[in-house]
């Protein structure tokens, strides 16, 4: 099975790398950020609200690492999770993420 590197800019930033199993950004978003969304859906926000608390806390993460200041494994997990979301709604353009294929590498036998 092939695996891919999402590379991560918001803001001309760029934040992370994660690993994922396709280059397809839809399927990305059925594994990642479906759940949040439908959970967002069932406690009354709407599609504007929605966007809003992805944006608030994509704009957290990155004044984190733009001051360098440590964010945690969760806190990226749920910007990936939020940034997902966000390309779905069409507010980050396809020209922020990038995928790339994880190299294998050889092992020299003597």
């Amino acid at each position: 099975m092939t695996t891919y590197y999402l590379h991560l800019d918001y803001n001309d930033l760029y934040i992370a790398k994660f690993q994922v199993r396709t280059d397809d950004i839809n399927l990305v978003y059925k594994e990642i950020s479906e759940k949040i969304i439908l959970e967002g859906f069932k406690s009354g926000f709407t599609i504007v609200q929605q966007i809003q608390r992805y944006k608030i806390l994509c704009d957290k993460i990155y004044r984190q690492k733009d001051r360098c200041e440590k964010i945690r494994a969760s806190d990226f997990l749920l910007f990936f999770s939020c940034y997902v979301a966000l390309c779905k709604f069409n507010k980050i353009k396809p020209t922020e993420y990038m995928f790339l294929k994880k190299k294998k590498r050889k092992r020299l036998q003597n």
